[in-house]
């Protein structure tokens, strides 16, 4: 790519060469923040004994940057490697849930959704019944329980709580 600039006097040429510094510096800012972020994605699976592929880092970076849980086809669409085909993304979230690294979540229809797990607080999540929106529920009333639990010598203990409603909107909508 070539820039022609047309410049007037020597007032121009100093503007010109601070902005076009900082459009460089900005590049390199966020090519330096994704190589920081694809070392950070490489780390999470080296601690969890996962070979590192293309693949499963398009994966981790899809569901971390993602606030809710995804379908396997929501996943596949994101993945800029058209190379990587479904049964490969099927392949890496079994090996992410085997290692606990993604929960996989049932809303009671067709479709599995996963989320990941690490970097993320406990929540449970809640469906509207009519335009499908997902939402987090940060409140987890089941400590409790859990604690009863152990008491009667479970190990390992975990708990999976969806709600359904009609949110706001849809609400809204039917008036």
């Amino acid at each position: 790519m070539m820039l022609i600039l047309t410049i007037r006097n020597t007032d121009q040429i100093l503007f010109r060469k601070k902005w076009w510094m900082r459009e460089c510096s900005e590049e390199k800012q966020e090519k330096d923040f994704m190589i920081m972020k694809s070392d950070e994605y490489k780390k999470i699976l080296n601690e969890n004994s996962l070979r590192i592929t293309t693949p499963r880092l398009d994966i981790i970076k899809i569901l971390r940057e993602n606030h809710k849980p995804l379908t396997i086809s929501e996943i596949h669409k994101k993945i800029k490697n058209r190379k990587t085909d479904l049964a490969t993304v099927y392949r890496t979230l079994n090996s992410f849930i085997k290692a606990k690294l993604v929960n996989e979540i049932n809303f009671n229809d067709e479709y599995k959704r996963y989320e990941l797990k690490i970097d993320r607080h406990h929540h449970h999540h809640i469906v509207c019944n009519v335009c499908k929106k997902i939402e987090n529920i940060d409140t987890c009333i089941t400590n409790e329980i859990e604690k009863d639990l152990k008491k009667k010598g479970y190990a390992d203990i975990s708990h999976s709580l969806e709600f359904f409603g009609t949110c706001s909107d849809c609400v809204e909508e039917d008036k």
